[in-house]
């Protein structure tokens, strides 16, 4: 019982305190916030894509929201690493991936894990509350990334290549067994109770 009451105090108050800082997703669409909410490595862009398409590059300090179709989606991103993401995405609701950086050779490697709304899949509700506030601190005190011309530009001119040779090294990683996280359609999204009206 004490648990239940816990877990409502912490939904009220995540509700009001971040209700106005995610966006909803238009009619018929899905919405995907790309996080990074440790400063490690944060000066170190990582490049952001879904499947053969460039979405941005941004470092700590900076967030994107991205609209897409619903349905299946492979979303990964290029540091001193490339890491994928299998995604199953719904229309109506909004899913935030956090990049984590990770030590590199020579510069910050890239993880991407998707943040996972269901309390019951955390060890206790602490550790869920602790990573929710970071998530979301990570939007409220960071300045939304938009692509820039300038960022199109380098996307068409340098990407084409990055984009093949990672698309063969996940293909061939699959075809090896190689299994990634996943983004499942009904455990890994914030409501629309806790979304912009």
């Amino acid at each position: 019982m004490k648990k239940f009451f816990a877990l409502l105090f912490f939904s009220l108050i995540f509700s009001f305190t971040y209700s106005q800082e995610l966006k909803k997703p238009s009619e018929g669409k899905s919405l995907v916030y790309f996080t990074r909410a440790s400063a490690t490595g944060f000066l170190i862009n990582f490049k952001y894509f879904d499947g053969e398409k460039y979405l941005g590059k941004f470092n700590h300090g900076k967030y994107m929201v991205y609209e897409c179709e619903p349905g299946k989606h492979l979303f990964w991103s290029k540091s001193e690493n490339t890491d994928f993401l299998e995604a199953e995405l719904e229309a109506g609701k909004v899913y935030i991936i956090d990049s984590e950086p990770q030590m590199g050779a020579f510069k910050a490697a890239v993880k991407l894990m998707p943040f996972d709304n269901d309390s019951n899949n955390y060890k206790n509700i602490k550790k869920y509350e602790r990573k929710k506030e970071g998530i979301l601190n990570a939007i409220s005190g960071a300045k939304e990334y938009t692509i820039s011309d300038e960022d199109l530009a380098e996307a068409k001119k340098d990407q084409e290549d990055l984009v093949k040779r990672s698309m063969e090294k996940y293909a061939k990683r699959k075809a090896e067994g190689e299994v990634y996280p996943t983004m499942t359609v009904n455990s890994n999204y914030v409501s629309n109770v806790e979304t912009v009206k």
